[in-house]
């Protein structure tokens, strides 16, 4: 997911959206201090997974940030993730169902207009 969401920001920047990508490389430990300074620093926290909304770690993460510095937040947390569904094996079904460039990019969107 981190070429996508670096592709999604390359797009954004040239809108005049400027978006940090953190690229999690282990969930334990959790880089807890890096995401909540770049909340504190952009007022605005997305994540992209390749998982469910439904007890992702995507979760754990916007849990976090609520709890530790939600008045720092301008828009609600965003979650972008598969959906509902059993993720298909298939490549080009697999495709389909993985948040794209193009969906990251427009929800990346919704959220600073919000």
């Amino acid at each position: 997911m981190v070429p996508r969401a670096q592709k999604a920001a390359e797009i954004l920047a040239k809108e005049g959206i400027d978006c940090s990508v953190i690229d999690l490389r282990t969930l334990v430990p959790l880089d807890t201090k890096t995401i909540l300074e770049d909340v504190a620093n952009t007022s605005r926290l997305v994540t992209v997974e390749e998982n469910p909304q439904l007890c992702g770690w995507g979760a754990e993460i916007v849990s976090i940030v609520g709890k530790e510095c939600f008045f720092e937040l301008d828009s609600p947390p965003t979650r972008i993730t598969t959906p509902h569904i059993p993720l298909p094996a298939a490549d080009n079904l697999e495709d389909h169902v993985i948040p794209s460039v193009e969906r990251i990019v427009a929800e990346v969107r919704e959220v600073v207009q919000i």
